[in-house]
């Protein structure tokens, strides 16, 4: 089964929206994907850079897909700092995967998100507390670059 991501294989580019604070206004920095489809279209690998906090980010995301499940293998310089993110989701047309992470002593959960609006692709992710309660922490909303002949 080829991953849903893989007929989006090529260069995007769009704006990144990321709440720190999620009660404040997001920080809106400009990110470039580029997306390779891996082992006969069975994984699907985002690269990407932007800013976050006036600083460069960059970042990779390998996504594969089963008949039972998607999986999500995530590593940047910004929110993973030494500890990649696995997360995983049901297989199906929609690509939504969920995982966790320590922060401190408690353990949060992160829903990220892919799907086509038009000709856009957009990725969200969601930062889920301990306690249920869930918050915008990324939008990304890109649009595939074509090269000129």
């Amino acid at each position: 089964m080829a991953h849903p991501l893989t007929e989006l294989t090529g260069s995007w580019t769009g704006p990144a929206r990321t709440w720190l604070d999620p009660s404040g206004e997001p920080e809106v920095s400009t990110w470039r994907v580029e997306i390779e489809s891996l082992l006969d279209g069975r994984y699907a690998r985002l690269r990407y850079d932007g800013v976050c906090c006036g600083k460069p980010h960059r970042g990779e995301m390998t996504l594969g897909v089963d008949d039972h499940e998607h999986t999500m293998y995530w590593i940047d310089t910004f929110h993973t700092g030494a500890s990649p993110l696995w997360s995983t989701g049901p297989a199906g047309p929609a690509v939504s995967v969920l995982g966790s992470y320590r922060a401190g002593p408690e353990r949060w959960g992160w829903r990220t998100a892919f799907r086509r609006d038009g000709d856009l692709l957009v990725i969200e992710a969601t930062n889920i507390k301990p306690t249920g309660e869930e918050d915008h922490a990324i939008e990304v909303r890109l649009t595939r670059q074509t090269t000129s002949a």
